[in-house]
Protein backbone atom coordinates (compact mmCIF):
# COMPACT_ATOMS: atom_id res chain seq x y z
CA UNK A 1 0.00 0.00 0.00
CA UNK A 2 1.35 3.58 -0.68
CA UNK A 3 0.99 5.85 1.30
CA UNK A 4 1.32 10.12 1.59
CA UNK A 5 2.84 12.68 3.97
CA UNK A 6 0.55 15.86 4.24
CA UNK A 7 0.20 18.95 6.34
CA UNK A 8 -1.61 18.28 9.76
CA UNK A 9 -4.89 19.79 10.32
CA UNK A 10 -6.71 21.30 13.15
CA UNK A 11 -8.45 18.66 13.54
CA UNK A 12 -5.77 16.08 13.48
CA UNK A 13 -4.49 17.65 16.66
CA UNK A 14 -6.17 14.84 19.24
CA UNK A 15 -4.91 11.86 17.10
CA UNK A 16 -1.68 13.90 16.98
CA UNK A 17 -1.45 13.96 21.11
CA UNK A 18 -2.90 10.70 21.97
CA UNK A 19 -0.18 9.17 19.56
CA UNK A 20 2.48 11.10 21.27
CA UNK A 21 1.62 10.98 24.46
CA UNK A 22 0.86 7.20 24.05
CA UNK A 23 4.56 6.51 23.19
CA UNK A 24 5.93 9.50 25.90
CA UNK A 25 3.98 7.31 28.66
CA UNK A 26 5.65 4.35 27.44
CA UNK A 27 9.26 6.77 27.88
CA UNK A 28 9.84 6.28 24.40
CA UNK A 29 10.32 10.12 23.30
CA UNK A 30 8.57 13.69 25.30
CA UNK A 31 5.07 14.01 25.98
CA UNK A 32 3.61 16.99 24.44
CA UNK A 33 0.58 19.02 26.06
CA UNK A 34 -2.55 19.85 23.49
CA UNK A 35 -1.78 23.64 23.55
CA UNK A 36 2.08 22.93 22.48
CA UNK A 37 0.53 20.92 19.58
CA UNK A 38 -1.71 23.72 18.74
CA UNK A 39 1.05 26.11 18.89
CA UNK A 40 3.46 24.36 16.87
CA UNK A 41 0.35 23.16 14.02
CA UNK A 42 2.67 24.59 11.72
CA UNK A 43 5.63 21.88 12.30
CA UNK A 44 3.07 19.29 11.76
CA UNK A 45 2.67 16.49 8.86
CA UNK A 46 0.70 13.44 8.98
CA UNK A 47 0.30 10.18 7.09
CA UNK A 48 -2.96 9.36 6.98
CA UNK A 49 -5.78 6.62 6.18
CA UNK A 50 -9.09 8.48 5.07
CA UNK A 51 -9.29 10.24 8.95
CA UNK A 52 -7.12 8.24 10.76
CA UNK A 53 -3.63 9.61 11.78
CA UNK A 54 -1.43 6.52 11.31
CA UNK A 55 1.76 8.40 11.90
CA UNK A 56 3.03 12.00 12.67
CA UNK A 57 6.34 14.16 12.54
CA UNK A 58 6.96 17.59 13.57
CA UNK A 59 9.82 19.56 11.69
CA UNK A 60 10.91 23.07 13.60
CA UNK A 61 12.87 25.16 11.89
CA UNK A 62 15.61 26.85 13.62
CA UNK A 63 17.71 28.51 11.50
CA UNK A 64 18.39 28.53 7.59
CA UNK A 65 20.18 25.46 7.88
CA UNK A 66 19.18 24.04 11.11
CA UNK A 67 16.19 22.07 11.86
CA UNK A 68 14.66 19.76 15.01
CA UNK A 69 12.88 16.37 14.13
CA UNK A 70 10.25 16.28 17.11
CA UNK A 71 7.23 13.92 17.92
CA UNK A 72 7.72 11.29 15.22
CA UNK A 73 5.70 8.69 15.94
CA UNK A 74 4.16 5.70 13.89
CA UNK A 75 0.57 3.93 15.54
CA UNK A 76 2.08 0.52 16.69
CA UNK A 77 -1.10 -0.90 14.50
CA UNK A 78 0.57 0.81 11.84
CA UNK A 79 4.25 -0.22 12.49
CA UNK A 80 6.40 -2.55 10.33
CA UNK A 81 4.21 -2.00 7.24
CA UNK A 82 6.47 1.39 5.51
CA UNK A 83 4.82 4.08 7.32
CA UNK A 84 7.47 5.85 8.60
CA UNK A 85 9.17 5.65 5.77
CA UNK A 86 7.43 8.56 4.25
CA UNK A 87 7.75 10.99 6.97
CA UNK A 88 11.78 11.04 5.50
CA UNK A 89 10.21 11.92 2.22
CA UNK A 90 9.66 15.25 0.84
CA UNK A 91 5.90 16.83 0.62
Amino acid sequence: MEYHVEKARIGDVNQIHKLVNHFASNGQMLPRSLSEIYENMRDYFVVRQKEEVMACIALHINWEDLAEVKSIAVSEEYQRHGVGKYLSMPV
